[in-house]
């Protein structure tokens, strides 16, 4: 399954085998099986969703071929790889950041030739000022789309790990237009408003 938020709604790509855990008679889910004769209905829907349709609480896209489907959506999108940190301290407080008035988790695009670990740890460095990062495990991707400022499709994938520091003082890097980097329990952060649903999503695996 790919779980992609366009305007704030996921969208999703699914197999046969996993639509069956979508509950179909709520109407605020849209199922719509998939397959090549059918293509122009999919761009449609992020289409709409993208000029901000809220009809819907989720599009679940249904396939028999998920990799097919996966690698014709993603076509549609210039795919930019981004690696980011969930961080805790001793503790065992989260880092959190406030960015363009909402509140994130470090993050940040790969470079060429960079390992997505190392993007990840790079940009929890430069977005916050820690030096002292242990990585720990992958946690998950998340994906979400936006459009460039000349219109271009754009699909962040971004890929997040678990990381432990000792490190307490916190630097915002104001040129990325982080406001603010800051230490708090998990469960406080996850009631913070406004925060993006992909980092709700996150924040709920941990």
């Amino acid at each position: 399954m790919y779980k992609i938020y366009i305007g704030e709604v996921p969208l999703l790509l699914v197999s046969r085998e996993e639509s069956h855990s979508f509950d179909s008679t709520n109407l605020r889910n849209l199922l719509v099986d998939y397959n090549i004769a059918n293509r122009r209905t999919l761009y449609r829907y992020i289409d709409n969703l993208e000029k901000g349709s809220k009809h819907y609480d989720s599009i679940i896209i249904v396939s028999d071929d998920l990799p097919a489907l996966k690698d014709y959506f993603f076509s549609l999108f210039n795919v930019q790889k981004a690696g980011g940190g969930l961080v805790f301290n001793e503790k065992k407080e989260i880092l959190a950041i406030k960015r363009l008035g909402f509140w994130d988790l470090p993050k940040g695009k790969q470079d060429e030739g960079e390992k997505i670990l190392e993007t990840a740890i790079r940009e929890v460095k430069e977005e916050t000022g820690i030096n002292d990062l242990i990585p720990g495990d992958f946690i998950c991707d998340t994906y979400h789309t936006y459009k460039s400022n000349t219109g271009k499709r754009i699909l962040k994938w971004s890929v997040w790990y678990k990381m432990t520091t000792k490190d307490e003082i916190l630097i915002p890097q104001a040129e990325e237009d982080i406001e603010l980097a800051i230490w708090m329990n998990v469960h406080e952060l996850k009631n913070k408003t406004p925060m993006y649903k992909n980092i709700q999503d996150l924040l709920e695996m941990i």
